[in-house]
């Protein structure tokens, strides 16, 4: 017999900015940090992680852009945690319309903000453990080829 296996999520985002390079993020009501748009691929639904993304932001936001290519997969592994695969897709520039027309998901997120790039990281709004992500999507976005990366904690 076989040992249980670990348990493993699968989530997806969006890198969404502003016409001044700042990004979007929101903060759960549920988490003790702040994220991307995103969440939860549902898998039994057959749903793609790129399809996750737009239901997710049309769910959270109440807008519906579009969902470009994919920037980051990551394996992430924390003790007691299980592991998670992580999908970062790049939202784009929002357009002002979009940015006017975002409607908080209240159930789910408390609040959303444009923060400029380094204090997501450096401001400590952002898991830790996604420290490594949330900087490769940012690299990413510049470059050709998504990044592809594992963390382990």
């Amino acid at each position: 017999m076989h040992p249980p296996f670990p348990a493993l999520t699968a989530s997806a985002g969006a890198l969404f900015s502003n016409a001044d390079g700042d990004i979007l993020i929101v903060n759960p009501t549920y988490k003790d940090f702040w994220n991307l748009p995103g969440g939860a691929i549902d898998i039994d639904r057959n749903e793609t992680p790129q399809d996750a993304t737009a239901r997710e932001v049309r769910e959270e936001l109440g807008i519906t852009p579009p969902i470009g290519r994919l920037l980051v997969h990551a394996w992430i592994s924390v003790p007691g945690r299980g592991a998670q695969v992580l999908y970062v897709f790049d939202g784009g520039v929002l357009s002002s319309e979009d940015q006017a027309a975002i409607t908080l998901q209240e159930e789910e997120l408390s609040e959303y903000r444009f923060c400029a790039p380094d204090s997501m990281v450096t401001g400590g709004l952002i898991p830790p453990h996604l420290t490594e992500v949330w900087q490769a999507a940012l690299t990413a976005r510049g470059g050709q080829h998504p990044e592809v990366i594992t963390v382990r904690l």
